[in-house]
C-alpha cells in the first residue's frame, strides 16, 4: 500500500495532467473531488528541528491535529519534557495549528524550543504543563508575521511574542479567553498593540494611522 503522502501527490499530479490534456475542455469534477478528499484526509508533512538536541524529524500530522498511532508515539517522544523525560500526548488543537503553519510555510523547518514541561518550578497553570503549548520559530521567517497570523486566524488561544529570545509561544486554551502578550526584560506585557492591529478588518488596517507603543 502506498504511503498516504505519496498517494496525495500522485492524485494531485493526475488531476493536473487531466487539466493539461483537456485544454479548454472541462476536467471531470470527480478528479478534483478525489484530490480534495485525499488532501483533507492526508497528513501535512511537518519538518521539525529540536533546538535542544539538534535533532531533525519529519512527521505527518493531519489538518485536524490527528495522526496515526506510530506518528503519535513519535511526536509524543519528540515533544517530551527535557528535564524529566516524561511524555504526554500534545493537545490535538495545538497540533492542528502546527500542521497549519507547516503547510503555510511549506519546506521550512519548525524549530521548537520547548513543548511539554513538568520540571520542578513549572507553574501549575502553565499550558506547557498541560501539553497545550509550543515555543518555536520557523527557519528563515520573521516572528511578527507568524505571530499575527496565529492571532488573526485562531480563537481560544494564547500567543506570546518573545523578541529577545527569538521565538513564538502558541497554546490552545478552550476554556479560557484569548490572551496575547509580548515578553520583555522578564515581564509579560499583555494586550499589546500588535494584537489589536492583527485582528482589525483589513480595510481598517489600511487606513488606520500608525501608532507606537514602546516594546509591545
Amino acid at each position: 500500500m502506498l504511503p498516504i503522502l505519496l498517494k496525495l501527490k500522485l492524485a494531485t499530479a493526475a488531476a493536473a495532467g487531466l487539466a493539461a490534456a483537456a485544454g479548454p475542455l472541462p476536467v471531470p469534477a470527480e478528479a478534483f473531488a478525489m484530490v480534495a478528499v485525499e488532501r483533507a484526509a492526508a497528513p501535512v508533512e511537518v519538518k521539525l528541528f529540536d533546538e535542544n538536541l539538534g535533532i531533525s524529524a519529519i512527521v505527518g500530522i493531519r489538518r485536524d491535529g490527528t495522526m496515526d498511532t506510530a506518528t503519535a508515539a513519535e511526536v509524543k517522544h519528540l515533544f517530551r519534557c527535557r528535564q524529566t523525560n516524561r511524555e504526554r500526548p500534545i493537545a490535538r488543537r495545538t497540533l492542528a495549528m502546527l500542521a497549519d503553519l507547516a503547510e503555510r510555510y511549506d519546506t521550512r523547518a519548525i524549530e521548537f524550543v520547548s513543548v511539554y514541561r513538568v520540571q520542578h518550578g513549572e507553574s501549575a497553570t502553565s499550558p506547557h504543563r498541560d501539553a497545550r503549548a509550543i515555543d518555536f520559530r520557523i527557519r528563515g521567517v520573521a516572528l511578527q508575521p507568524i505571530r499575527d497570523y496565529l492571532w488573526r486566524t485562531y480563537t481560544e488561544v494564547g500567543i506570546g511574542w518573545y523578541p529577545a529570545e527569538q521565538f513564538i509561544h502558541m497554546d490552545s486554551r478552550p476554556t479560557l479567553h484569548d490572551t496575547a502578550w509580548t515578553f520583555l526584560t522578564g515581564v509579560n506585557h499583555y494586550h499589546p498593540y500588535w494584537a489589536e492591529v492583527a485582528r482589525r478588518p483589513v480595510t481598517e488596517q489600511r487606513i488606520a494611522p500608525p501608532r507606537h507603543r514602546s516594546g509591545v
